[in-house]
């Protein structure tokens, strides 16, 4: 497996991976399965802080590529407000349905902490989410406590992980104050 900063030569790549996503019902991938090369654009231009939604952070977009395919893709945002401590944390990431329980977010998750992270994150999941609480775990996150979101009611694991910084020049979104 290597992990790859997103950039538009992953788009067929792409295509293949949002539409599987969007299939076995990954929220986020539902809108882009109509336009997956503008969806690909935006999360590029959002490492640069470019056509952020209003209260969002940068964020760049990472994909593990496994066997000539995306398996997973992982977001690290960068800087912090409330809803990022609380509610959605530093680093996001799913991996593709066919390569689940194969330790694709294992693999992205410690090479975040490895290559982006220079102090510790925030990382939630959803409660009821065992197998990211058991990645988060495997890689030493160590449990906050819980929260609820007031506006949708869902209530996610807050998890702290520190950084394991072996090489911080292949990030170039890298988790910082």
């Amino acid at each position: 497996m290597e992990m790859e900063q997103a950039s538009e030569r992953h788009l067929v790549k792409y295509i293949s991976y949002v539409n599987e996503c969007a299939a076995n019902g990954i929220k986020q991938y539902q809108a882009a399965v109509s336009h997956p090369e503008t969806y690909l654009k935006s999360r590029i231009a959002h490492a640069e802080g470019l056509g952020l939604p209003e209260g969002w952070l940068p964020s760049t977009t990472f994909f593990c590529i496994s066997h000539g395919e995306i398996a997973g893709a992982i977001r690290v945002r960068t800087g912090s407000n409330a809803y990022v401590e609380n509610v959605i944390g530093h680093v996001g990431y799913e991996t593709r349905p066919t390569t689940r329980r194969q330790g694709v977010a294992s693999f992205m998750l410690n090479w975040v902490c490895r290559h982006c992270c220079s102090q510790p994150l925030i990382i939630t999941c959803s409660a009821q989410n065992t197998a990211s609480r058991g990645v988060i775990e495997r890689n030493g996150g160590r449990y906050l406590g819980s929260y609820t979101d007031a506006e949708s009611g869902e209530t996610v694991l807050r998890f702290q992980l520190l950084p394991i910084i072996t090489d911080m020049s292949e990030c170039k979104g890298r988790v910082s104050d």
